[in-house]
């Protein structure tokens, strides 16, 4: 291997990993927005789950989506990250 190829490595895994950081900054920072968001919704009782919301998100999603991941792939992330932050919600005591 020569050395322009292990320093390429090197820089595309130094930016993986600044954007990781990032995501995971912007999964934490919409996490607690979404818990505000229950506590005014419990505050003016309203019931938490939404499914229409829910809906036009992943809509809103698929609508982002620039590629090069399908829109499936993009569903299937944010289902996973609504499930987490509903079980956040389920355990966060308001």
């Amino acid at each position: 291997m020569d050395t322009d190829f292990k320093e390429k490595i090197i820089k595309y895994r130094d930016e993986i990993n600044r954007i990781d950081k990032e995501i995971v900054d912007n999964l934490n920072e919409r996490a607690r927005i979404v818990l505000e968001i229950k506590r005014l919704k419990k505050k003016n009782d309203l019931p938490l789950y939404d499914a229409r919301r829910e809906e036009e998100l992943l809509d809103n999603i698929a609508k982002y989506n620039k590629g090069p991941l399908y829109n499936d792939n993009i569903i299937q992330i944010f289902e996973s990250i609504l499930r987490n932050v509903q079980i956040l919600e389920r355990g966060e005591d308001l």
